[in-house]
């Protein structure tokens, strides 16, 4: 190769668009294919990996931005995942953050500051948590350990604290049911 193939050919792969061929998930690693050529295993590029860590392994045929210091493929790292047609973006809402999992997701709309997670299930592991809304369930609520409450409670219309109580007798007999 001449000299000024070499260069050209070095120039090019500075900055380019390569495609995910194969993923070592356990080494962290990648290879892509860059137009005729294949890097050799090179990181999975992360947003975080600090103390904040963030992990995302990314899919066969994903698509990269990728810079190669002096435009050696060797040194190549993805800076950035891009949408394709092979893999397009979940929304097209300027005002969404939308983080799509497999077939669940996360999205929050910034305009109304409303979010919606899609999950089969979601397991908070904290210590304590505040509700400083109003919360609503669609379906049953069930508890391990006693429900408390400072205030009143009303099922059906009938108050836990305040209800009245029908067929009262004296001696050992049971009242009747709740009055609402």
């Amino acid at each position: 190769m001449s000299m000024t193939n070499q260069l050209l050919r070095q120039f090019q792969n500075l900055s380019s668009i390569g495609t995910v061929i194969a993923i070592d998930a356990s080494a962290w690693k990648i290879r892509l294919k860059i137009d005729e050529n294949e890097t050799d295993w090179i990181p999975i590029p992360t947003m975080a990996a600090g103390v904040v860590k963030i992990w995302r392994c990314p899919s066969l045929g994903e698509q990269f931005s990728v810079s190669a210091q002096g435009g050696e493929l060797t040194s190549a790292v993805p800076q950035i995942s891009l949408f394709s047609d092979a893999f397009p973006p979940p929304s097209t809402d300027p005002d969404e953050v939308y983080i799509q999992l497999g077939e669940h997701f996360f999205v929050v709309n910034v305009a109304s500051g409303e979010a919606l997670f899609k999950l089969n299930k979601c397991t908070f592991d904290v210590s304590e948590t505040v509700f400083t809304g109003t919360v609503h369930a669609e379906k049953a609520i069930s508890s391990n350990e006693d429900i408390t409450s400072e205030t009143d409670v009303i099922a059906q219309n009938i108050s836990l604290t305040k209800h009245k109580t029908s067929g009262i007798k004296g001696g050992s007999e049971n009242s009747g049911v709740p009055i609402p």
